[in-house]
């Protein structure tokens, strides 16, 4: 089991508050600039274990094979959790269930601690019920790094770039641990990680690596490509031409020139490459890497654009997105 703390359960489900983040600033989350080198890469299968059709329903579509064994179905109500509890880092989270055996949907938020778009979606997603499953939501992974406005603070480490984490490595090394470990008792079908970028994908003109990713939905499940670029069709139809989101797909959550990504324009420097080691001396991926550790999960990876976009709509963007997957999953 999970090495996660449950702090109490409740009886009926609460809504959660959104926090009041500051101005925009440059973010960059889910490439990394150089290729891992891994031999966990090397030697991980990605192959999918089922495929979709193109457009296809969620909820008749299966992308992965269900992992045994499955966790109970747990009584209607609320359950509050926390990783690394007794820590200077620990980080809070609920689990909505229904009562009702279905899908796990695991949402994460506020990895980096300057893009409160993806944490305010994330705790507005955290007060949700849901009709059948379970609803898992850590809206504010790196919470110390987010009350000072800074994508990680120095000797922290960079959760998005230390999976599958490591219990004595850096704090968010030990982090990406115990997300994955809750990943693996609750198995959650998707695990949905909120984000943002400075500059928009389609107006990046000759701009190119992390800061100019934003209004990208990445896949790191080939079978569950097509249900994403599904999702992003419906619902860009229902926002502005500007706020249209861009699917990208990396299977596997591989980045870097082998997975078909620009040549990095620079070496990163100890500094940056100390950020992402793990103990062992490998070096660690980010959340688009899960589905190579915990069996049936599909990763997506939202990246929100902040250039003139106001950090409120941001947030919406984000909620509008999941829940119209939780639609088709029928869990709103």
């Amino acid at each position: 089991m999970s090495n996660y703390s449950r702090r109490r359960f409740l009886g009926v489900a609460v809504g959660g508050s959104v926090a009041v983040g500051a101005g925009a600033l440059l973010g960059a989350c889910s490439d990394d600039p150089a290729p891992a080198v891994d031999a966990r890469e090397e030697s991980a299968d990605s192959t999918p274990t089922a495929t979709s059709e193109a457009g296809a329903s969620l909820a008749t579509a299966t992308l992965t094979a269900t992992p045994s064994p499955t966790p109970e179905v747990r009584p209607r109500g609320r359950e509050d959790l926390v990783l690394m509890a007794g820590t200077e880092w620990e980080a809070e989270g609920t689990i909505h269930h229904s009562g009702v055996d279905g899908p796990r949907f695991m949402i994460l938020g506020g990895v980096h601690g300057n893009e409160p778009g993806g944490w305010m979606g994330a705790e507005a997603a955290a007060g949700w019920e849901v009709a059948r499953g379970s609803l898992i939501v850590l809206p504010r992974l790196n919470w110390r790094s987010a009350a000072a406005f800074e994508r990680t603070l120095v000797g922290f480490g960079d959760l998005n770039r230390l999976y599958p984490g490591h219990p004595d490595g850096l704090p968010m090394a030990r982090m990406a641990a115990e997300v994955v470990a809750l990943a693996e008792y609750w198995r959650p079908q998707w695990v949905w990680d909120m984000h943002e970028s400075w500059g928009f994908f389609n107006e990046r003109g000759s701009n190119g690596g992390t800061a100019f990713i934003g209004q990208t939905v990445t896949t790191a499940d080939a079978a569950a490509a097509p249900v994403i670029e599904d999702l992003v069709a419906r619902v860009n139809a229902k926002i502005t031409p500007r706020e249209a989101f861009v699917t990208r797909s990396r299977p596997g959550g591989r980045f870097g020139p082998g997975s078909g990504d620009p040549t990095p324009s620079r070496t990163p420097t100890p500094e940056e490459e100390a950020m992402r080691t793990l103990p062992d001396g490998t070096r660690g991926s980010s959340s688009l890497s899960l589905g190579r550790f915990v069996p049936g999960v599909s990763p997506v990876l939202v990246e929100m654009g902040q250039m003139d976009q106001p950090e409120s709509r941001r947030a919406e963007l984000h909620q509008i997105l999941v829940r119209e997957l939780l639609g088709d999953l029928g869990m709103v």
